[in-house]
């Protein structure tokens, strides 16, 4: 592990390293030479065959009435003819059943997935198939044509959403082009179909083709439930767990950790919001509200015209006529050209999408469509030779030939892209909504088009070729100034085109690792630092890492690099420097508000009860020592009993009547029972191997306080069974105790609801972790009466396994004696003293720094052990072996170092805003200016988090459950910081119009802060384990305020709707850490449970009452 340094450099090193990680991700991903032919990937292709049914099932729809309308038996059944008003209405029904269901497919596939998009489509053509085949009438007929144009709206969604979501990036053009090439498998089948059909004589003849169609719908149907869903769609739902097995499954080889995947997962939640107007079913803003998503809907829409308009309706409807055009009207020489002309264009529709990846999008675009015009200016003229003389059959074959050479062209160069090009445009929130209004162009156009070309033909004839000689000239101009490249980026990496200025110039830009930086949103880096700190610049002339910047190789001569570790202590550091000078703040302050009139009127009375306990005897501390120092006040007023105590609750009597304090609850609890005899569970060596792991990972890297020698000392206790009334053997019982817990707590941040074994292998563990430590109690006298590191060790162990049974009294007991110890062997350094053991101490007593503060945020009339009160003095951790794997070490580093700076920074908030005795947040002249240097403060800690941990501040889903933990923490300090504005308007009766709009900002951000607090609470191992106690209390103390809040109208407003769910999901969350944790329950959780359903309920009745939102007067 690198040596965490006390040096304080430029921080404008820190975005360098997560440049450093988006440089050596690039860097991973360009240097893979993926091959398609591995089990994963084959896997994927049978997964996307499955899709690619619904390419076949619109192509079978789409061209069959092209075949049955040369069918002498339909004509005669219904009175057509080849080309009129009427057989335009037939092929336009189809069509106008697509716009009626626009705005239903964008929203079944947000709501519920794509998977069941296809379904939906997919059933509605089984049912549009059952009308229109057994029809006795046109209008019957018409009628089954709406339906089934109904149903495949909803596949033309789904499919290719599905299919460029999964797709592998290295091969996202082919895989996606090849889903709007199956189009003509359908084709196809539907051609020869009615081929063969036109021997059959009678209605027979023409209905058989139309019951074909309930083939693919029906695979469809069954097979859509036995694939993966869409992992940007489960991002997008906050189920990165599943996204990322999927990712892992299709992409990686089975693993999470390929670069490939990896790169997928940091830019989906860079990008991927769990909040965006997907969620939102009747919310289209997205598609048009900003300069990037208007470039993107001119690309949709001008696919979607462009894809139908072009001359290709044309040889889909109406080949009959055109080759009526030219002469040709035998009736099984027609349906022959058709179904030859389905075949070759399909060929060449396949060779197109294989060179999407090689050409690129616009090339094939704008060529064909060049091409296209070419053709039609030829058929136009060889259809006049032929129609002036019948017996030249050269022009005939000319025509019949460019007419063929037209659909390969057109297949060659744009059906590849029709689908995929509106799909990789679009970004995951608005991918179902924009490909509906894609689709729904797309029906326009082709409505126009199928309606208008049976008259056109029947009046113009072969001059209607001349419209579209000149339509794709001009298609081909607006796709080269409007349609930017989407070759070689990720869907993600997509945002960076069409976010600049000029898409189209950006996007012939080669992709670099600046690509893959801004997708992460790491912005303003030096780029040759970025290259200082790149971890493989291997000399090569450019090596592979600098070229990806484009940059001069400076392998060699580069400084030697600080570590990550080195550049998280910068931002500690620079915090720290801040809170130091808070003195001189709150003097400037106060002296400035002796000289300006107060921000805002007096309250007429205080928000917070001064909620009365006995207060301990403790030497005084000065303000200047209390700021020096990190301390968290006693007696503080913001506490969860005390904003229970605010007289906005008044209003509510049941949530007092029957509240008892939390330390009445606890203190009245019944002792741990110990057992008659000592058990010890048999464990293999393998089950000891797995227990010391799991230790590892999870308590021994949020409070990596336990070397690799104790852990591979105690590994040895266990499995000899050497266990004696030593301090070393009592570290053995409390590793494989913690161990066993971790193992009944980790792995539950997917959810709570487990199935019936895992539910019984959890309590096996948690039955196992109470064996060791019932063994633990009956040797802890050894440890108390013992001072070494060792016994120090044990004692901090106990306190975490308190924490674990949910005993706040014990475990502040445990956490205070061990305080206590660790100070004393700080201060007088024991003989024979290692500097092992010596980084041990100070990574105890900064691990019972963090916690005793975490318990006095609760319980604040607890005595201190007085660690807070010399922590400036000692040094942050070290160097010290924790880990087996030097990255997971140094991580693992990083993250303690968050925590103790979060801490610190949080229990300087509550001193000053919150100290019983001096305190500012009632002083509304004061309290606005220490806010706004709080909250600096707050930002400068979370720009300072390695990419490990980054977190947005939304519900979008983390990397990892630490950079969760650590947003949690973030959004309890934001709204402890700004609460004071909160509390001032809900103690002010005056109009609220009053209130400027900062404040009323500010209230937001504090209402925000608790809203997605609780929105953002996951099965963390680290809360479930330590924290399930503290957490319940301050989710009930985020409802509490919430709740208030809403009391207010203008305050109620500024808060989104997710608070109606709130009370649900921290309900099932801690009822199901409980549930987990075993018996017998905490009757402080109880209680706080009681209370977070009722305030549900009140917050309720508040939203749903039919008077509105009226404020109460309070006495």
């Amino acid at each position: 592990m690198t040596t965490v340094s006390k040096e304080v450099e430029d921080v404008r090193h820190q975005p360098v390293d997560d440049a450093a990680v988006a440089l050596q991700l690039a860097h991973d991903v360009e240097a893979l030479k993926p091959s398609p032919w591995t089990w994963s990937m084959v896997r994927l292709y049978l997964v996307l065959a499955c899709a690619y049914l619904c390419g076949c099932l619109n192509g079978y729809d789409g061209s069959l009435m092209g075949g049955l309308n040369g069918m002498k038996s339909y004509q005669t059944y219904f009175g057509m003819k080849v080309a009129s008003s009427s057989t335009g209405l037939v092929f336009a029904m189809y069509n106008i059943g697509s716009l009626a269901a626009v705005f239903f497919t964008g929203p079944v596939n947000d709501m519920f997935g794509r998977r069941a998009g296809m379904f939906t489509g997919a059933f509605i053509v089984i049912i549009g198939t059952c009308i229109q085949a057994p029809s006795v009438s046109k209008g019957m007929f018409l009628g089954g044509r709406f339906v089934l144009g109904f149903g495949v709206s909803f596949c033309c969604v789904s499919a290719p959403c599905y299919v460029s979501e999964l797709a592998h990036p290295s091969w996202r053009g082919t895989l996606t082009g090849l889903y709007n090439c199956t189009w003509y498998i359908g084709s196809i089948i539907a051609s020869w179909t009615v081929y063969g059909a036109s021997y059959i004589d009678g209605k027979a003849g023409w209905r058989l083709p139309v019951w074909i169609q309930l083939v693919t719908s029906g695979f469809v149907c069954i097979g859509v439930w036995f694939l993966p869903e869409s992992p940007r769609w489960l991002m997008a739902q906050d189920r990165i767990e599943d996204a990322t097995k999927v990712l892992a499954t299709y992409h990686g080889e089975g693993s999470a950790s390929h670069p490939i995947v990896q790169l997928q997962l940091k830019e989906m939640t860079s990008q991927v919001g769990t909040n965006d107007s997907d969620k939102r079913w009747w919310d289209y803003r997205e598609l048009y509200n900003t300069h990037s998503a208007r470039r993107r809907l001119i690309c949709v829409v001008g696919m979607g015209v462009f894809g139908q308009i072009s001359g290709n309706s044309l040889s889909s409807y109406y080949m009959p006529a055109m080759l009526e055009s030219a002469g040709i009207t035998e009736e099984k020489k027609v349906l022959l050209l058709n179904g030859v002309n389905a075949a070759v264009c399909f060929l060449a529709a396949c060779l197109g999408a294989r060179l999407t990846d090689k050409l690129g999008r616009r090339p094939l675009m704008i060529y064909s469509l060049l091409f296209c015009s070419c053709c039609f200016a030829i058929i136009t003229g060889t259809s006049k030779m032929s129609l002036d003389n019948p017996s030249n059959t050269a022009s005939a074959n000319t025509t019949v030939a460019f007419i063929i050479i037209f659909g390969i062209v057109f297949s060659f160069g744009w059906t590849p892209l029709q689908s995929m090009y509106i799909a990789e445009t679009l970004p995951t929130s608005t991918r179902a909504k924009g490909t509906a209004i894609g689709n729904f162009s797309s029906s326009v156009a082709s409505t126009v088009i199928a309606y208008s070309s049976g008259p056109a033909f029947e009046e113009i004839k072969y001059y209607f070729y001349l419209v579209f000689v000149f339509w794709d000239l001009f298609e081909a101009t607006v796709i080269y100034f409007y349609f930017p490249e989407t070759m070689d980026r990720t869907l993600e990496e997509l945002a960076e085109v069409f976010e600049a200025p000029n898409p189209v110039k950006k996007s012939l830009e080669k992709r670099s690792a600046h690509t893959v930086m801004n997708t992460l949103q790491v912005h303003d880096v030096d780029e040759k630092a970025v290259l200082t700190t790149a971890a493989r610049c291997d000399g090569q002339q450019p090596c592979s890492s600098c070229a990806s910047l484009e940059q001069e190789c400076t392998h060699g001569a580069e400084t030697n690099s600080r570590g990550k570790s080195d550049l998280i202590l910068e931002g500690v550091l620079r915090v720290e420097a801040f809170l130091h000078d808070m003195n001189a703040v709150i003097a400037a302050s106060s002296y400035n508000s002796t000289r300006r009139p107060p921000l805002h009127p007096e309250p007429t009375f205080s928000p917070i009860d001064q909620y009365q306990h006995r207060t301990p005897t403790s030497s005084h501390t000065n303000a200047s020592e209390t700021l020096q120092n990190a301390v968290l006040d006693s007696m503080h007023t913001s506490t969860t009993e005390s904003i229970l105590q605010w007289p906005h609750f008044d209003v509510f009597p049941s949530l007092r009547r029957i509240y008892v304090s939390i330390f009445i609850l606890e203190q009245s609890r019944a002792p741990i029972l110990m057992r008659p005899s000592t058990m010890y569970p048999y464990v293999s060596g393998v089950d000891i191997d797995h227990t010391i792991s799991s230790f590892e990972h999870t308590v021994n890297f949020w409070y990596p306080t336990v070397s690799q020698a104790r852990l591979k000392a105690a590994r040895s206790l266990i499995s000899a069974g050497q266990v004696d009334d030593s301090t070393s053997s009592c570290l053995a019982f409390l590793i494989m105790a913690l161990g066993c817990a971790s193992q009944a707590t980790s792995g539950l941040a997917g959810g709570v609801n487990l199935p019936k074994e895992e539910l019984d292998y959890r309590a096996s563990q948690k039955a196992r972790a109470d064996m060791y430590m019932d063994g633990l109690l009956k040797k802890l006298h050894i440890v108390h009466t013992e001072m070494s590191p060792t016994a120090v060790q044990c004692l901090f162990l106990v306190a975490l396994y308190f924490a674990f049974l949910r005993r706040p009294l014990q475990a502040w007991e445990y956490i205070n004696t061990a305080a206590t110890k660790c100070r004393l062997l700080l201060s007088y350094a024991p003989l024979y003293e290692t500097d092992e053991d010596r980084e041990c101490m100070r990574r105890i007593f900064w691990s019972c720094y963090i916690l005793e503060s975490d318990y006095l945020a609760e319980l604040s009339a607890l005595p201190q052990s007085g660690i807070a009160n010399i922590e400036s003095s000692i040094p942050l951790p070290g160097q010290y072996d924790t880990h087996a794997s030097e990255t997971e070490q140094e991580q693992s580093s990083l993250y303690f170092l968050a925590c103790i700076s979060m801490r610190r920074l949080l229990n300087r908030v509550h001193h000053v805003l919150y100290a019983k005795e001096s305190g500012v947040s009632l002083d509304n002249a004061r309290f606005p200016y220490v806010v706004s240097e709080l909250n600096h403060q707050l930002e400068e800690w979370r720009e300072f988090l390695p990419a490990a941990f980054k977190f947005s501040i939304d519900t979008q889903p983390t990397a990892t459950e630490h950079g969760g933990f650590l947003r949690q923490r973030y959004l309890t300090c934001r709204s402890v910081i700004y609460r004071p504005y909160l509390t001032w308007v809900l103690t002010t009766t005056a109009d609220m119009g009053t209130f400027p709009e900062d404040v009323l900002g500010s209230c937001r951000a504090c209402l925000d802060a608790c809203l997605l607090h609780i929105l953002n609470l996951r099965a963390f191992a680290h809360t479930v384990l330590v924290d399930t106690w503290i957490c319940s209390l301050s989710m009930t103390g985020a409802m509490l305020i919430l709740l208030a809040a809403c009391r207010l109208p203008s305050l109620r407003q500024l808060i989104a709707k997710e608070i109606l769910t709130a009370g649900r999901h921290l309900k099932r969350l801690i009822q199901g850490w409980t549930d987990i944790s075993g018996q017998p329950s905490s009757p402080s959780v109880d209680q706080s449970l009681r209370i977070i359903a009722e305030v549900e309920g009140f917050i309720e009745q508040e939203y749903h009452s039919e008077s509105g939102y009226r404020l109460r007067q309070l006495a």
